[in-house]
This record gives C-alpha cells, sequence and structure tokens, in this order.
C-alpha cells in the first residue's frame, strides 16, 4: 500500500533536514528518505565552519541569517543543540587580493555583518603563535566560529519530527513517478510513497536521483580530505582561519585538537557511494608544510585522525536551489563543500519556494537551477577564483 505524505524529501543531511524542519513548522507532514544514516554523508564529515565571508552577497545572506537567527539562538529557535563555539573567524588574503578583501568586507557590513578589515599587526595580536609576514590584511569576524554538523541535523530532525515530520532511513529511492508532467512519488526498496512534492537533497547522489526525473545536472563528485592533529601544549589561542596564502583551512577542535583541510589536491569524479577512506597520497605532508608557514609550532604536533568527506560540486562551485523538471520537483544540492553554514537559511527560503512560490527569508534565485543552460554562472562581486582546486 502506498503512504502518502505532504512533501517527500530525498536525503538526511543538514539541508534535507533543514527543508523538512521548515516545511513542518508550516505544517506540512514530510517524508525524509535516506539511503544510509542521518548525516552519514557530506554532512557527517563537515568541518562545520560558522562563518560569513564569501566574495557573493547572496553567500553571505544566507551565511548571516543562518548564523544571527539560527546558530547564536539555537535553543530557542530550533530546540537541542548545534555545539556553537566562539572562537572569532579570520579570511587572510593574498596581498593582490587586498581590494577584493575591502570590497567584500564592504558587502558584508552593508548586510549587517560584523566584520572588519584588519592588518597583520592585529593579526598577531589575536594569534601570537601566528607568522604574519606573507600578507598584510585579514577580514576578522569576532562573533563567527564553527559547530557540529551531526549534532545540528539531529537537534533540527528531533524539532522536525515533533511537528509531523517522520524520516525512514536505509531507503534507497529507485524512481521517481510523474503524471500529467507534475511529480506524484518514488518507489524505493521499502516500497512506494506519494506526495505531489519531492525535493532532491541528495548529496553526492543528486545528479543520479535527478535522472529519474529525466533532468539533467551538472554535479560532479567531489572528495575532500581533513585531518585531526594533536593541538600542541604551547601553542596559544587561536581563532578559525581561511588560509589563501597557504592554501588550507583551520580551526580548533575542542582544547585539544586541532582541525585542518587543504583547498587544492582534492579528487574528482569518484562514484557517489565509493567506500574508500584512504586520504590522497600527498595530502598529510602538504597541509604540515602549508601550515608550518603560518604556525611553527605545528611541527610540535601529531596526527591524530583523517576522514574523507564527499560532496557534490557544480561548474562555478555555488549551490543549486530551485525548481526543475516536472513540477513539484526541486533541487537542493550541489552545495560545493560549503552548505553547513548557510543550511538553516537555505531550509527556510526552500520551504518559501515551495509554500509561497518564491523565497523571502533570504533571495535564493540566484542559485536557479537555469543558471547553468542560461549560461549565466554566479561570480561573485569580488571574486578570489574557485576555493577548490
Amino acid at each position: 500500500m502506498t503512504q502518502s505524505h505532504d512533501a517527500i524529501i530525498i536525503g538526511a543531511g543538514v539541508i534535507g533536514v533543514s527543508i523538512a524542519f521548515h516545511l513542518a513548522e508550516r505544517g506540512l507532514k514530510p517524508l525524509i528518505l535516506e539511503r544510509k544514516t542521518v548525516a552519514s554523508g557530506a554532512t557527517g564529515h563537515s568541518s562545520g565552519l560558522v562563518r560569513m565571508h564569501y566574495d557573493l552577497k547572496a553567500e553571505s545572506e544566507l551565511a548571516f541569517v543562518s548564523f544571527s537567527k539560527y546558530f547564536t539562538n539555537w535553543r530557542e529557535r530550533v530546540g537541542g543543540e548545534c555545539g556553537f563555539m566562539r572562537t572569532g573567524f579570520l579570511q587572510i588574503a593574498k596581498r593582490e587580493h587586498e581590494d577584493k578583501l575591502r570590497g567584500n568586507v564592504a558587502n558584508q557590513q552593508r548586510i549587517g555583518i560584523k566584520t572588519s578589515i584588519i592588518t597583520a599587526g592585529d593579526v598577531k595580536k589575536l594569534a601570537p603563535d601566528f607568522l604574519t609576514d606573507q600578507f598584510d590584511f585579514a577580514a576578522y569576524e569576532p562573533d563567527s566560529g564553527y559547530a557540529d554538523a551531526t549534532l545540528t541535523t539531529n537537534s533540527m530532525l528531533d524539532s522536525a519530527k515533533r511537528n509531523g515530520a517522520t524520516l525512514t532511513q536505509n531507503c534507497e529511492v529507485t524512481a521517481i513517478h510523474t503524471a500529467g508532467a507534475h511529480v506524484t512519488g518514488v518507489s524505493t526498496n521499502q516500497g512506494d510513497f506519494s506526495a505531489p512534492v519531492i525535493v532532491n537533497a541528495a548529496g553526492t547522489w543528486a545528479a543520479h536521483v535527478a535522472r529519474m526525473a529525466n533532468v539533467s545536472v551538472p554535479l560532479e563528485t567531489w572528495t575532500h580530505d581533513v585531518a585531526f592533529l594533536h593541538r600542541p601544549p604551547s601553542l596559544g589561542t587561536f581563532p578559525a582561519v581561511i588560509d589563501d596564502t597557504v592554501n588550507c583551512y583551520f580551526r580548533p577542535e575542542g582544547s585539544a585538537l586541532i582541525l585542518a583541510a587543504g583547498e587544492d589536491e582534492s579528487m574528482r569524479n569518484e562514484a557517489p557511494d565509493a567506500e574508500d577512506q584512504t586520504p590522497t597520497p600527498n595530502f598529510l605532508n602538504n597541509l604540515i608544510d602549508n601550515m608550518v608557514r603560518r604556525i611553527p609550532k605545528i611541527e610540535e604536533s601529531g596526527l591524530h585522525s583523517v576522514h574523507v568527506g564527499r560532496d557534490g560540486l557544480t561548474p562555478d562551485q555555488r549551490p543549486i536551489f530551485g525548481a526543475a523538471g516536472p513540477a513539484g520537483f526541486y533541487l537542493a544540492c550541489g552545495l560545493s563543500g560549503t552548505g553547513f553554514k548557510i543550511s538553516p537559511a537555505a531550509g527556510a527560503g526552500m520551504s518559501e519556494l515551495i509554500l509561497d512560490g518564491r523565497s523571502k527569508t533570504v533571495d535564493i534565485s540566484p542559485f536557479r537551477f537555469e543558471r547553468f543552460a542560461e549560461g549565466q554562472l554566479i561570480k561573485g562581486e569580488f571574486e578570489y577564483g574557485h576555493i577548490w582546486k
């Protein structure tokens, strides 16, 4: 017997769960279908940065609303915990990008983000163990930091369930059904489910799922290695950092570890169901070499662990949010490794698009699927170039 729901969301990562949370708040009874378990894909391997510096105003707006309306007010707004830790955040830019850095900070200040340009000397005061001779300026967000992506997802899921959402795990979608050019439901390895709305939030599987609805999504699988390093006992405090001058990012992980990753050498086009958790051969050596250029005391560190995460990467390395193909079919995919920090506002925007015809909390129309066919790939107002090389 086919089970009927108000909406079906394919994928129980942080984006899919956020959409379910917001739809349930509006009174719908959505069903989340997950081929494995909650947060088992990109979300469970997220680095969890909560920051607002982007070279695209629309992404900064999504991150700002997520930060100001959700992460800093999680228990009251959502319920439960998200694990947010305020460490401050630095975006260190190459000298040739100083004008772009200033332009992006000005855009963000107009949005209402608490951010400013500080000097290398100011950075040295914030993080005395940093070498600061390779750059002149950085953007600084004193209130940003990081959160726990799995905890965030599960607390949103708990709230969504309280409002009537349901979850079926270990449930793989095998077909999407339509009638009269409108979606009607799905077939899975656990039976059939019907709904007039289907949201594809399937992460690395999103292109595969979209093909079931005769939609071709330009996604490639992107693999990213992340290391946890033992924190040297003599290392002082430091904020979360994206450092374009040494091609890596890092942040504290509690008091004993450092999370760190590079911005290049990521693998492309592995199968979505690839199970290999082995980092690329030069990952760790290159990461340490780069980090030592910023924090010499990293030489005193040691490896705690490495994990390998995978996400869907679009041609412009920006998300896809919007309708596509048959009526009632929506895409929320291609997050390109930066989806966690925008997930609350993105879920709100998608729920508004589905129910009201347009997003209101934040305008997500720049991320419409049609941009690829139109040849209108997204470019930042003061772009630094692609994050992932």
